[in-house]
């Protein structure tokens, strides 16, 4: 422990204590006065201090401010001239002040940092030695720190034009003295020499005059700096950055006040000591003197900038470039070989904005073939068009006005625009300069790189989208006569249609045979098969795109005659039509599924349009051209306005598509792709995905595409999709089934309704196909069902008390989300009974067309009501013909028919995409309505009775004006009257003893609304028969008819029913009636030790084989949750290997099912 006594302290002398008596002040140096008098610009104590004997004026003040170098730092002219001429002041001396961060600032580059050129001038002039341009100040020397006033770096334009006057003052004297190698190559900040530092700031004016100026001054532009970097190089590392170009810049106020904050902090934390130095107090204090005192005009010129506008900075920085490149020429910045060229794609994009594409592309092709930069510049160019491109679309802000200016820009800029900044000035160029036009040998160069080797099909796309804007060939409406001359008259030469299909030859050839040998990839293309997938689509719309408007001039070599239309295309696809020859080989070879069938699925598809054309030509040549002159047209300007890029082929193969469509497939096309059939079905098989991208006409070709094909084509789009359609039945209520799936098939959204399907059965777990086809067994049992009634619906044995409290909720949830609601107001005109007990008291939904074949289905007819009070006017009136005014609907029930009907589109959308058929029958003709198929006609509205066909038949032949008859555009019905005032009598009385009080009787109802009164005459008959027919078929259920429909395409594209003809969408809704045993028994998997050999397998066969077909659909049912067989059958032979997963059952058979069965 330490002990308490406390220790004494030794005896101190006390420091003796200075006061003003004792000392008298002295008074600050003669130097530091005059210091004094030219920072207060006090001349007459400046010449008063002048006359101090033994005077030295390059003697620095205690601080290190030398005379001269204020006198240049606050522009005093005539002190400095006095000081040089009278008293011999040094002009190299050197500012040491360090707490003013001025150590090293030479009078010359003060007066260069106040920017006064006549100070430079007798600095230069009147100094008895030779100025030392090379002295340093931080890391600028003189003729550096004149680069810093440019408008780039946040300066105006009166500076820079000031200091550019002083720059060639400087240089001219360093040429004089022998410094100007020394000063050119000086390197002040270890890195960067003068050139360097005028393209790091993008001081374009300074390198404009030194090029100006190359022979007199011995300027060398294709000097690099320490680190190796050209000076294009160095423009883009510093573009739109801070200009600071590691340059330690001349101090601002704030820092040259930081030694004495500091300082003050310092003294705050170390409040034990009682005093600084004197020299400290004396600093502090000249330096607040200084501050006091009037800001130097160095420091103004130094300290006076802002950070400049985007705009305006960009043109400085193009401007630079182009001042960089005029030796080389501009290409050279686009160059990909070395260092030479620009990387960043913004500074191209102003460079190609400011210049223009023609002037670019012209100034290239002027080069002589024999310099080896032509290339390389025209394939840099190629490149970097096609990556802005892009970049325009994506970030449209940005690059989509500078891509605009580029392929606009027609006037040569140098002398209109050298000076100039405002983006508003630009506008104004004369309107009278001649446009520049794309020159021959520069679209000569466009083609050669287009179809070079190492073309890729971003280049060749995005080019030919320029070609279309300069050339313009769909301008005049029309293909050119063949009198005309095109722009380009290499586009009027066969040869030039050759090469395009040459290329596409070669492409499809290493399509074919995987042959990718491409050593320059680009950054975003990726090095597989996707690589000639995109090129043989981007070399298919080139040709099209030339070939469309100038296929009336086409010739071959200096014939002055046109081949022809049919003879120039099929002389200019010889080298296409050669691929059949290796497609036949590759499809004949095949014998199973391969891992990328759309190789050979792009080929046929490019086949099948050439032969569509060509066939097409040979039939009608100039009515073909205008058809495709038209589809071309609408290409070339939907393609200039796109707002995104299309990546997949699936999106890129549009025209392809479109072409197919627009021209029928010729027989010859078909006789080649039947004896393919069954390659085609392994492409398919393979990936049901290409018969949507590629073979999607094949389908409109009878037999060529299996039905088992088109449906998983639709279930693998569903499984790409995202979202699902989920739904959940609970089997313990039949009596709920109805209100569960409409609430939830309803309820799901638009975008999910396209996409998988999940069932879940409540409280039953189960996977796989047995799940759904229990599902639209209930579906098929609940909706489908002829004559099928509300009372029907709830038979069976009561459920449990539980189920029917989960089905209320169920229920209350269901129709408060409808508008089937019996609370709701409804007009006092019709007054018709209403519904009020839920969805099924809607039933029947449908009934037979025919009550006594009972097969094909229709929508139930519904009654039509009218009121008493209208059947009497009628009456009065002697008139027995109704209008639809005259109706009672029930809005409530209408709503409700509408939603069920929908729910049931959707339905039925759904059981085809996943193989499920509903065993409902509908005639062909409802399917061609579900298409929107144009072809329809009265006679097949009527095909369900021959009859009706015939008495329609003949009102078509009856000549109504040589014997009129008595006919108008209406129809016999049958209507319910419903007497109102009885209905209010019931009940008020006891209905269950009241008569009835609604009368059917039969009346005429108009065909079309207000067409009621007009009589049938030949000129309107056949509209009579339609309507009529139509009215035959769908009775007043036309609206239900068309919510089916749209249900209907809630779940499968109106574009994918095209796959379809209507008898294959019928066989699919109505599935096999007939159950084939024995290809069930040759597909059954045997598991848990059974054999077929085995003698309760053989018996368990022999007692199936003798149950009739209402007993094998009830082992059906039993086996797999639906009486009905497999829509493709029980073997899964002809399903694409994606689909086998998906949509098969296995169908297994076990012991203990066997054991039961027999028992």
């Amino acid at each position: 422990m330490a002990s308490a006594t406390p220790r004494r302290r030794p005896n101190r002398k006390p420091k003796a204590k200075t006061t003003s008596s004792s000392t008298p002040p002295s008074s600050p140096p003669v130097t530091s006065q005059l210091v004094t008098a030219i920072r207060r610009n006090d001349l007459d104590a400046f010449s008063s201090l002048l006359q101090t004997p033994k005077l030295d004026v390059n003697r620095r003040t205690p601080h290190g401010d030398a005379p001269l170098v204020e006198a240049c730092r606050y522009a005093r002219l005539e002190m400095a001239t006095r000081l040089l001429s009278v008293h011999g002041a040094n002009v190299n001396v050197s500012s040491s002040n360090r707490s003013a961060n001025r150590v090293g600032l030479t009078p010359l580059i003060a007066a260069c940092m106040a920017l006064q050129p006549k100070l430079v001038t007798l600095l230069l002039s009147q100094s008895q030695k030779r100025v030392n341009l090379l002295k340093t100040f931080g890391q600028v020397n003189a003729v550096t720190v004149l680069l810093l006033f440019c408008v780039a770096n946040g300066r105006t334009e009166e500076q820079n034009d000031a200091a550019l006057l002083i720059l060639e003052q400087l240089l001219r004297y360093a040429k004089q003295q022998n410094q100007l190698k020394e000063l050119l190559t000086a390197k002040p900040d270890k890195v960067n020499s003068l050139l360097h530092v005028a393209a790091g700031l993008s001081n374009w004016k300074a390198l404009k005059m030194l090029r100006e100026r190359a022979d007199e001054f011995d300027v060398e532009f294709n000097a690099r700096n320490a680190v190796e970097h050209s000076l294009l190089h160095v423009v883009e590392m510093n573009a739109f950055q801070a200009r600071s170009m590691q340059f330690c810049e001349p101090p601002r106020p704030e820092v040259e006040t930081g030694g004495k904050k500091s300082k003050g902090r310092n003294r705050r934390r170390h409040k034990q000591k009682k005093q600084e130095s004197k020299e400290e107090e004396k600093e502090g204090d000249d330096v607040k003197e200084e501050q006091e005192q009037e800001q130097s005009e160095a420091d103004k010129q130094t300290f006076t900038r802002s950070r400049p506008d985007r705009a305006v900075e960009a043109f400085h920085v193009t401007r630079t470039v182009m001042e960089l490149t005029k030796n080389s020429g501009v290409g050279a910045i686009f160059s990909r070989k070395g260092d030479e060229g620009l990387r960043g794609l913004y500074i191209k994009a102003l460079v190609l904005a400011e210049v223009g594409l023609v002037s670019i592309i012209n100034e290239i092709a002027q080069m002589p073939d024999t310099q080896q930069e032509k290339l390389v510049y025209i394939d840099g160019l190629m490149y970097t068009a096609a990556s802005v491109y892009p970049l325009s679309v994506k970030n449209a802000k940005e690059y989509q006005s500078l891509w605009r200016q580029a392929l606009d820009k027609r006037h040569n800029l140098e002398a209109t625009t050298a000076a100039r900044v405002d983006e508003e000035e630009k506008k104004r160029i004369p309107t009278n300069e001649q446009p520049i036009e794309l020159s021959h040998d520069g679209f000569k160069l466009i083609l050669n790189g287009m179809l070079s080797y190492n073309s890729l099909s971003k280049r060749v796309k995005v080019w030919t989208l320029i070609l279309m804007h300069l050339l313009t060939p769909f301008a005049s409406g029309t293909p050119l006569a063949a009198d005309k001359r095109p722009v380009m008259e290499e586009c009027s030469q066969l040869k030039f249609f050759e090469r395009i299909t040459e290329m596409l030859c070669r492409s499809g050839t290493k399509l074919a045979f995987c042959i990718f040998d491409r050593t320059d990839i680009e950054d975003d293309e990726s090095y597989d098969e996707e690589i000639e997938f995109h090129l043989l689509i981007s070399l298919f719309e080139l040709f099209l795109q030339f070939f469309a408007p100038y296929a009336r001039i086409i010739r071959d070599g200096e014939s002055k005659e046109p081949l022809g239309i049919t003879e120039s295309f099929q002389r200019a696809i010889k080298p296409v039509k050669q691929l059949w020859t290796l497609v036949n080989a590759a499809l004949g070879s095949m014998d199973d599924a391969i891992a990328t069938p759309q190789r050979f699925s792009l080929l046929l598809h490019l086949l099948q349009v050439f032969e569509q054309l060509e066939a097409a030509f040979v039939s009608d040549e100039d009515m073909t051209l205008v058809k495709l002159f038209g589809v071309m047209n609408r290409f070339v300007k939907q393609d200039a306005r796109k707002k995104r890029i299309k990546m997949f082929v699936a999106e890129q193969s549009h025209l392809l598509h479109t072409i197919a469509a627009t021209f029928p497939i010729p027989a010859s096309f078909v006789d080649k792709v039947i004896p393919l059939k069954d390659s085609v079905d392994v492409l398919i098989r393979s990936d049901p995905k290409v018969l949507g991208m590629d073979l999607y006409s094949f389908a409109a070709i009878p037999g060529l595409i299996r039905l088992e094909h088109k449906v998983d084509y639709l279930a693998m789009l569903a499984e790409e999709r995202n979202g699902s359609v989920s739904v959940s039945i609970s089997r313990a209520s039949e009596a709920n089934y109805v209100d569960f799936i409409l609430q939830q098939i309803l309820s799901t959204s638009a975008s999910n309704l396209k996409g998988e399907m999940n069932i879940t059965l409540v409280n039953e777990p189960g996977v796989g196909v047995g799940v759904t086809r229990e599902f639209f067994q209930i579906v098929q049992r609940c909706f489908f069902q002829p004559g099928l009634t509300g009372s029907s619906q709830s038979r069976g044995a009561p459920p449990a008390p539980h189920v029917l409290e989960i089905g209320a909720q169920w229920l209350q949830l269901a129709r408060s989300q409808n508008t089937h609601d019996s609370s709701k107001k409804r007009n006092a005109k019709r007054s018709r009974p209403t519904q009020s007990s839920g969805f099924t008291e809607l039933f029947p939904l449908f009934d037979f067309v025919d009550e006594q074949k009972r097969g094909v289905l229709g929508i139930a007819p519904r009654p039509v009501y009218i009121s008493k009070q209208v059947m009497d006017a009628k009456r009065s009136a002697k008139s027995l013909s109704l209008s639809c005014k005259d109706m009672l609907v029930d809005p409530s029930e209408v709503d409700a028919l509408k939603k069920v009907y929908l729910c049931i589109g959707r339905l039925i959308g759904l059981s085809i995409r996943n193989h499920q058929p509903l065993g409902a029958d509908f005639p062909v003709v409802f399917w061609k309505f579900m298409m929107r198929d144009g072809s329809l006609t009265w006679e097949s509205y009527c095909e369900s009775s021959d009859v009706f066909k015939r008495s329609l038949q003949f009102v078509l032949d009856h000549d109504f004006d040589g014997e009129p008859l008595d006919m108008r555009f209406e129809y016999t019905t049958e209507v319910v009257i419903v007497d109102e005032e009885a209905k209010q009598k019931e009940e008020a009385t006891d209905a269950a003893v009241a008569a009835p009080s609604n009368v059917t009787m039969s009346m005429e109802m108009e065909l079309q609304d207000g067409m009621g009164d007009v009589e049938v005459t030949n000129a309107n008959k056949a509209q009579y028969v339609l309507l009529r027919a139509q009215q035959f078929f769908f009775g007043n259920e036309l609206v239900y008819y068309k919510k089916i429909r749209d249900g209907f395409n809630d779940t499968i594209a109106r574009s994918d029913l095209k796959l379809f003809r209507p008898e294959e969408l019928r066989r699919l809704v109505r599935g096999e009636r007939t159950i084939d045993f024995e290809s069930l028994k040759k597909n059954v998997v045997y598991s848990r030790g059974a054999l077929p050999s085995r003698g309760v397998v053989q018996r368990f066969w022999e007692v199936v084989e003798s149950f009739d077909q209402e007993n094998r659909s009830k082992l059906l049912t039993f086996w797999s949750g639906s009486p009905l067989p497999p829509i493709f059958g029980f073997d899964s032979k002809y399903r694409s290997m994606n689909a086998v997963g998906l949509a098969i059952n296995a169908w297994y058979l076990l012991i203990s099912v066997l054991t039961c069965c027999c028992c």
